[in-house]
């Protein structure tokens, strides 16, 4: 596995959760990208572009992730079941604004995995990574207005909304808004650790 360097060094990686492990993306994990990614019910909600992955776009971003942390400079990984290994979701912080200890988060999990509360552990282990580890003062994250589930992830973790950019995005003949979210370290609230998913769980998070 390729180490990580620079202000990222420090970090341990696979992030180990109670029922995650968050490593980095390898290309044997393409296959698993353009399928799950390529589903609507998935990407709709993530970007602005209108057509699908390519395979080459994905055997690109799987060398840059490994490269930028490489480098020092940003975390893309793989969300994976810690007791199987299956390949679930993704998860990136990439780190704008060392000066101003200013961090960026996004997250995806294939339709499957949704409403087991895995994207909430991980982006949870990953903020406090952030905070603990890299000592960054706030995190930022933008959700569009029709994805409330990932709203309603950061909220649990202390992000805040604070602004909406309207008009942003042109999708079934009309203009939808994008909702910015922040998270400064003093705000964050970890995620009790847990082995499996309470009922409570079920439609509030991806």
């Amino acid at each position: 596995m390729a180490p990580l360097s620079g202000r990222l060094s420090g970090i341990s990686i696979p992030i180990l959760t109670a029922r995650l492990a968050l490593r980095l993306p390898k290309p044997s994990d393409v296959p698993f990208l353009m399928r799950r990614l390529n589903d609507s019910a998935v990407f709709r909600p993530l970007v602005s572009r209108h057509t699908h992955f390519k395979k080459s776009e994905e055997v690109e971003w799987v060398r840059d992730s490994r490269k930028s942390a490489r480098k020092g400079e940003k975390l893309n990984l793989a969300i994976t079941l810690r007791e199987s290994g299956t390949l679930i979701g993704g998860i990136g912080l990439e780190i704008r604004d060392w000066d101003n200890g200013r961090g960026w988060i996004g997250y995806w999990l294939a339709k499957p995995y949704w409403h087991r509360g895995y994207a909430s552990e991980a982006a949870s282990a990953v903020s406090q990574i952030a905070f603990r580890r890299l000592k960054l003062h706030r995190i930022d994250a933008a959700v569009f207005e029709f994805n409330p589930r990932s709203a309603r992830i950061l909220r649990r973790l202390g992000f805040r909304q604070e602004g909406i950019r309207r008009e942003v995005l042109f999708r079934d003949g009309r203009w939808h808004r994008e909702f910015a979210f922040g998270l400064l370290a003093r705000d964050f609230r970890p995620l009790r650790a847990r082995t499996s998913p309470s009922r409570g769980d079920v439609g509030r998070d991806e």
